[in-house]
């Protein structure tokens, strides 16, 4: 089982990057439709159920967990 760290809290459609990818310019792929939960990067008491999501090249892809925590506000996780 993967250790996942959080990278980014945000609103949808900013500026965030993982790896130099720009995540919200980049159609997501679902990974098999994986899901993992995860805590809430303010709120740790609280956990959420993120999707494992690839963006960019096939051949080498950037992953990561991303869930909706609050109106338009997502985390988004990393593996370490």
């Amino acid at each position: 089982m993967p250790h996942w760290r959080s990278v980014h809290l945000g609103k949808r459609g900013d500026r965030l990057r993982i790896e130099g990818v720009h995540v919200w310019e980049e159609p997501w792929r679902w990974v098999e439709r994986r899901t993992v939960y995860l805590p809430h990067p303010l709120h740790t008491t609280e956990s959420f159920s993120f999707m494992i999501c690839e963006v960019g090249s096939t051949r080498n892809p950037v992953r990561f967990a991303a869930g909706q925590v609050g109106p338009d506000l997502w985390a988004f996780y990393v593996e370490d």
